[in-house]
């Protein structure tokens, strides 16, 4: 009896040997084609208004009813037309396009109806729109944004967003991060994450004064060695 059960133990490693368990398949990649991520507010969107004007959940001003802000991009937000006309040139060149934003997901249906609406293609929740929080670090207590492993999980090629932590996110997942410059009406509503802090007094986390934002800006390079769009040109006697 023993005998049969090392036989039959023998035959199932030789026939598992001769048919391995396959493994999901990876998606297919298309020669050429990009997989692009943008984030949201500031991005794609200028969203002060909606951001100011929603309702506090606490005195906070970090802690605000996200559920409400969700649903009424349509009211307060606005659409940047380069960065609409950008995406719309990537797809038209085949490209995938994608968005990430650290909002939470509450309600989220309604932004990708929002965005499905101005942009002109559909754009669903957890297809190729993703609410991606910030988590609280363990060892330091401070919260950052988790895109990175969005756009890891998502195999994007290059990360466009407005913030100092959309340029680190995509460092962390090893893609190429383009800084869009931010509205400088959302600069001065929120100053924090953006080439540090260019409004407040110089220290080492925000050392940038408003002359070293303008001379990044005139190179087309910010501190995190990210291309920046749109880029902008030298007043003409200052290119001379």
């Amino acid at each position: 009896m023993r005998t049969i059960q090392l036989f039959s133990f023998s035959l199932i490693l030789f026939i598992t040997a001769c048919h391995p368990v396959k493994t999901p398949a990876t998606p297919e990649r298309i020669l050429g084609q990009l997989k692009v991520g943008f984030d949201i507010d500031d991005t794609v969107v200028f969203s002060r208004d909606n951001f100011l004007i929603a309702p506090q959940m606490s005195d906070d001003p970090d802690q605000i009813d996200f559920g409400w802000i969700n649903t009424h991009d349509s009211l307060h937000s606005v659409i940047i037309k380069p960065v609409a006309d950008l995406i719309e040139f990537l797809r038209s060149q085949g490209h995938e396009v994608y968005f990430i934003t650290a909002r939470p997901g509450i309600n989220g249906e309604a932004v990708g109806r929002y965005l499905t609406r101005e942009l002109g293609f559909p754009i669903e929740k957890d297809q190729n729109l993703f609410f991606a929080t910030k988590r609280k670090d363990p060892k330091t207590g401070k919260k950052y944004t988790t895109k990175h492993e969005v756009i890891s999980e998502l195999g994007l090629h290059i990360f466009y967003g407005d913030a100092d932590n959309d340029m680190v996110a995509a460092s962390i997942a090893g893609v190429r991060g383009v800084r869009i410059v931010r509205d400088p009406r959302s600069v001065k509503a929120y100053s924090r994450n953006y080439f540090g802090d260019t409004i407040a007094a110089p220290v080492p986390g925000a050392p940038y004064t408003e002359e070293k934002y303008q001379q990044f800006l005139a190179k087309g390079v910010g501190p995190y060695g990210e291309t920046i769009f749109p880029l902008y040109l030298l007043p003409a006697e200052e290119a001379e």
